[in-house]
């Protein structure tokens, strides 16, 4: 059942044309007196607060789009919504020279570049676009105003945000009993109930009740201001009300009362004269040599700024090992010296790259490459972190049918449309299936609904019979997945308290190149999750090329199947592996 509340407005109690947890909602007749209490008049009926809404301004007349929640928060603070309005009169809007006129040709060739189409330059836009501008974007179709400087940033459809910082990963649902969190030790078990204890994650905003270890306060916030850096109320003020003392007694005290400010001394002024807290950058020496230009109190509680710096190096986030995909279109030729390697992650340095979907090569910082469209290729338009990059194997029954390729979508994006598929084992099959599922372990349904083959449930047998325990069938998950979130895998052993995987690759169903890749991503994933792993090689199946301890190939035939002695084989080599 769909979800319905009551309209927010006072004694309306119709039902709300969209429902929320916490924020307000309104009924249809509402949202357009919300929508005309701004200025604007609606131009096209409302879906969704999510959806941008096409409206005519009433004082101007320009049509453009604009969210609902922008509407209702300008209308609280009595700003009138069009933007257009609003820039015409803004005081930085210096209009056209005298008698001069607005270069459309101009305008509209900027524009392109920025993937906008020019509606019109309103009658006070100056001729290098200074003034605002009516534009649609060519992707989504919003059409909204601004200065030619906003339309640089694009649109908000083109922006390819990651959902954290590539140097240090945001943890995902990590449960905060199991985490090794300083929190720990600060969570109330008296107040709490044991319920929340079990489900609560390291990133909630929950509040929940803690006990300051030192103090024994007992005080109310969320687990995501306290996971990190713990912090009691009491003690912050007292630890502040200390400072103030100590920082007011280090006023009235000279450098040379300090021994070691007065041995790194090295200003010309007299150190009998100097407060230590004095708010004037000094002249200090350290015993590197380094001679650093800062507050006397700042030297005093952290040192010597170049010896911290160096400190700091040692755990730079090179480029290479933190963005591979970035890495991977660093140009071979044009960078000199400079390496994926020996540069930064987010270096502000200048460097050459080149694509290579299309060849195309072109400078620009490692740092932007990182940062609000996060293009793969400038010239192809296509992003970073797709499914062609993530998952080739999966993007290869990625069908051309589709309106965006596999290099424009993400492995668990929601797309507006149900993707079309095309099995690589049999191009024959093609099915309809949302990208999360078959990012998640879904395969073609024809090929599913064969089942599996005499000579693989023979081996199934074979393990089951020697080892006692073995599944078939099981999904898996690890955080060390980097393919997809789950694998299901054919044949899983527990031996000696590890697991042991075991995949039968018949020659029909992985053949095709994109099993192949599917096939090395996926015991890549189950290795890094420290899983011993054994593939059945069918007949002539090219090798996969994986050198891990853990790791091993075995040929079989599919006319001569041997699975017995093939067990006994494979468990004498994951006995010694894990005795």
């Amino acid at each position: 059942m769909v979800p319905t509340q009551e309209c927010s407005t006072t004694d309306c109690g119709r039902p709300a044309a969209f429902a929320t947890r916490s924020e307000p909602a309104w009924c249809l007749d509402c949202i357009d007196n919300l929508v005309r209490a701004g200025g604007l008049e609606p131009a096209e009926p409302f879906t969704k607060p999510s959806t941008w809404r096409l409206t005519t301004c009433s004082t101007c007349g320009v049509q453009a789009h604009y969210l609902l929640k922008y509407i209702v928060g300008n209308n609280a603070a009595g700003i009138a919504t069009c933007r257009a309005c609003h820039w015409k009169a803004w005081p930085g809007n210096r209009g056209p020279r005298s008698g001069a006129t607005p270069d459309r040709e101009k305008i509209a060739r900027r524009l392109d570049e920025f993937g906008y189409e020019l509606i019109d330059p309103l009658d006070e836009v100056s001729d290098d676009g200074n003034g605002p501008l009516v534009a649609k974007c060519r992707q989504c179709g919003r059409i909204w105003a601004a200065r030619m400087a906003d339309f640089g940033w694009h649109c908000n459809c083109s922006r390819n945000s990651r959902s954290s910082n590539p140097a240090s990963p945001r943890a995902g649902r990590v449960l905060l009993s199991e985490s090794d969190s300083p929190a720990l030790q600060w969570w109330d078990h008296e107040r709490n109930d044991e319920a929340t204890f079990r489900t609560v994650t390291v990133r909630a905003t929950r509040a929940c009740q803690w006990r300051c270890p030192e103090c024994g306060l007992r005080f109310e916030a969320k687990p995501a201001t306290m996971t990190d850096r713990p912090t009691c109320p009491d003690c912050s003020t007292r630890r502040q009300e200390e400072w103030e003392i100590e920082y007011a007694q280090w006023k009235t005290t000279p450098i040379a009362d300090v021994p070691e400010l007065a041995a790194a001394w090295a200003d010309d002024a007299d150190p009998r004269k100097v407060m230590v807290a004095n708010g004037t950058q000094r002249r200090f020496r350290c015993p590197k040599e380094h001679y650093p230009r800062l507050t006397p109190i700042r030297f005093l509680k952290a040192g010597c700024p170049q010896c911290r710096g160096a400190k700091t190096a040692t755990a730079k986030k090179w480029l290479a090992d933190t963005s591979p995909e970035i890495a991977s279109q660093w140009h071979p030729t044009f960078n000199g010296t400079h390496t994926p390697q020996n540069v930064a992650w987010n270096s502000q340095r200048t460097v050459w790259w080149r694509a290579d979907c299309c060849g195309h090569e072109w400078p620009d910082t490692v740092r932007a490459r990182d940062k609000y469209q996060r293009l793969r290729c400038p010239a192809c338009r296509t992003f970073l972190g797709s499914l062609a990059w993530h998952d080739p194997g999966l993007a290869a029954e990625w069908s051309p049918a589709n309106p965006i390729t596999a290099w424009n979508v993400r492995p668990h994006t929601s797309t507006p449309f149900v993707p079309e598929w095309i099995c690589a084992t049999n191009p024959g099959h093609t099915w309809q299936a949302p990208l999360s599922s078959r990012s998640n372990g879904a395969e073609c349904p024809d090929c599913r609904e064969a089942g599996k083959s005499r000579v693989e449930l023979a081996h199934h047998a074979a393990a089951e019979a020697l080892f006692g325990n073995a599944r078939s069938g099981v999904a898996m998950k690890d955080k060390a997945f980097t393919t997809r979130k789950s694998w299901t895998t054919d044949i899983s052993v527990s031996v000696n308290g590890h697991t042991l995987v075991i995949e039968y690759d018949g020659a029909y169903w992985h053949r095709a190149p994109a099993k192949v890749l599917v096939d090395e991503r996926k015991s890549r994933d189950l290795l890094a999750a420290g899983f011993c792993v054994v593939r059945l090689r069918e007949d002539d199946l090219p090798a996969l090329g994986i050198d891990h301890p853990r790791y091993r190939e075995v040929r079989v035939h599919s006319t001569v199947a041997r699975p017995g002695p093939v067990m006994e084989d494979i468990r004498d080599w994951v006995t010694s592996l894990t005795a």
